[in-house]
C-alpha cells in the first residue's frame, strides 16, 4: 500500500509490457490528447475538468464512491482509494492481475475482482486485505470480469468459469454457486437475476442458489440487469432490450437497438430506460411499451452505462468521448474528450461524474454553471 500522493501521479507499467497490452486490447484514439471538447452542437457547453488522476494503465474500472471516497481499480495492477472532491490519493494496494471491474463497497469494507479471478475484500480506509477468494481456472478466460454486488452480509459475483458465486462478505466462504453454460461478465443483481455469455438471463433465489427461472435471448448477456416495478431490464448481444417479469420470466416487450449491446447496462430513471449499443447510439426507451423515446447518435462504440448527474445522462465511448445528455429531448448538453476510450463512468459528488479512460486518467468533470467545485 501507499500513502496518500499527488493530484496527478505518475505510474506506469514497463513501457515494453503497457504496448504489448496497448497493441493487443487497443490503443487510445489518435489525434486527442485529452481535456478538448469533442464535436457536436455550438450550443454544447465543454465539461470541466475537476481534476485528474494518473494511473500506470487503461481505467475500465467504474468508480464506487461511498463516505467522500472513490474506489477504482487500473490495469496497472493496483487498486485506488481518493478522495473523491479532490482526486488525492488516499492509498493504493497492488493486485495479482489487471483490474477493469468496478468494486462493490458494504459496512466499511470494499471487494474488488482482478484478472487472476481472486475476489478480495478490503477495509475501505486502510486497504489492508481482510480476505480473499480464488475462483478456478476456466477454458472462458478472458479480460473482462464480472463486478461484484454486495448486499447484507451476502457477495455475489460471477466467474469465467460460468459460475456464479454467492459468499460470505464476512470471511469470504463460499455458501454455493450456480453454474452456467458460459462465462458470466454481467454484474449480479442482489435482488436475484444475472446474464451469462450462454444467452441467457437468470433468476436466482439470493438464499439458497437456486434457480428460479431463466429466460434465452439470441446473444452473450454481458449487460447487467436492472429491476424495478416488479419487471427486470437488460440488454444482450442480440442487440435487444428486454424487459420481463421479475417474478415469473414471463416477457413484457423487447426493443430492438439496431446493433449489439456488449456492457452498457441500463439505467431507469422517470419511466424511461437509458442504454447504449456498439453502434454509439445512446437509447431512451419507454418502460412501460418499449417504445423508443429518442436515440442519440455518436460515432464510437457505446460499452461504459449511462449514469444520471445534475439531472443530465452522462456516458462514455470509445473514441474518448464523455456526453452530457438532456435526458427529456436527448441532445447533447456538453462533453470532454480523454486520450482513450472511456468505458467506465460513474456519479461523483456534487454533480460531478468520474470517467475512466484508457489514456490512463480517472478524471472528474461537471458542465459549467453546474457544480461549485470547478477549477
Amino acid at each position: 500500500m501507499r500513502g496518500a500522493g499527488t493530484r496527478v501521479v505518475l505510474r506506469f507499467l514497463p513501457v515494453a509490457s503497457f504496448l504489448a497490452v496497448a497493441f493487443f486490447f487497443g490503443q487510445p484514439s489518435p489525434g486527442y490528447a485529452g481535456g478538448g471538447e469533442p464535436p457536436g452542437p455550438a450550443s454544447a457547453r465543454e465539461a470541466a475538468l475537476l481534476w485528474k488522476f494518473r494511473t500506470g494503465g487503461f481505467v475500465d474500472s467504474a468508480p464506487a464512491l461511498s463516505d467522500g471516497i472513490a474506489w477504482f481499480g487500473s490495469w496497472d495492477r493496483k487498486f485506488y482509494a481518493l478522495d473523491a472532491g479532490t482526486g488525492r490519493e488516499l492509498w493504493s494496494a497492488g493486485a495479482g492481475d489487471f483490474i477493469d471491474a468496478s468494486p462493490a463497497v458494504s459496512g466499511g469494507r470494499v471487494f474488488f475482482c482482478s484478472w487472476d479471478r481472486v475476489v478480495r475484500c478490503v477495509d475501505g480506509r486502510t486497504g489492508t486485505q481482510i480476505w480473499r477468494f480464488a475462483m478456478p481456472p476456466s477454458p472462458f478466460d478472458d479480460h473482462r470480469q464480472s463486478s461484484p454486488a454486495a448486499s447484507g452480509d451476502k457477495l455475489f459475483v460471477g466467474g469465467y468459469d460460468g459460475v456464479l458465486y454467492a459468499l460470505d462478505a464476512r470471511t469470504g466462504r463460499k455458501l454455493w454457486g450456480i453454474p452456467t453454460g458460459g462465462a458470466i461478465r454481467s454484474r449480479p443483481h442482489p435482488e436475484g437475476f444475472v446474464g451469462s455469455a450462454d444467452g441467457n438471463l437468470y433468476a436466482f433465489d439470493a438464499a439458497t442458489g437456486a434457480v428460479r427461472w431463466k429466460f434465452p435471448t439470441g446473444g452473450a448477456v454481458h449487460s447487467s440487469p436492472a429491476v424495478a416495478g416488479g419487471k427486470v431490464y437488460f440488454g444482450s448481444r442480440d442487440g435487444k432490450v428486454y424487459c420481463l417479469d421479475a417474478a415469473t420470466g414471463k416477457p413484457h416487450w423487447s426493443y430492438d437497438a439496431g446493433a449489439r449491446i456488449e456492457f452498457s447496462s441500463p439505467l431507469v430513471a422517470g419511466g424511461i430506460l437509458y442504454v447504449g449499443d456498439c453502434a454509439g447510439k445512446l437509447h431512451a426507451v419507454s418502460l412501460r411499451d418499449g417504445k423508443r423515446a429518442w436515440v442519440f447518435a455518436g460515432d464510437a462504440p457505446i460499452y461504459s452505462s449511462p449514469v444520471i448527474a445534475a439531472g443530465r445522462i452522462a456516458y462514455g465511448d470509445n473514441a474518448g468521448g464523455v456526453h452530457f445528455l438532456d435526458p427529456a429531448r436527448g441532445t447533447r448538453a456538453g462533453g470532454f474528450r480523454a486520450g482513450g476510450a472511456v468505458q467506465a463512468v460513474a456519479p461523483g459528488p456534487e454533480g460531478s461524474v468520474l470517467a475512466g479512460s484508457r489514456d490512463g486518467f480517472l478524471y472528474a468533470l461537471a458542465l459549467r454553471g453546474e457544480t461549485g467545485r470547478q477549477r
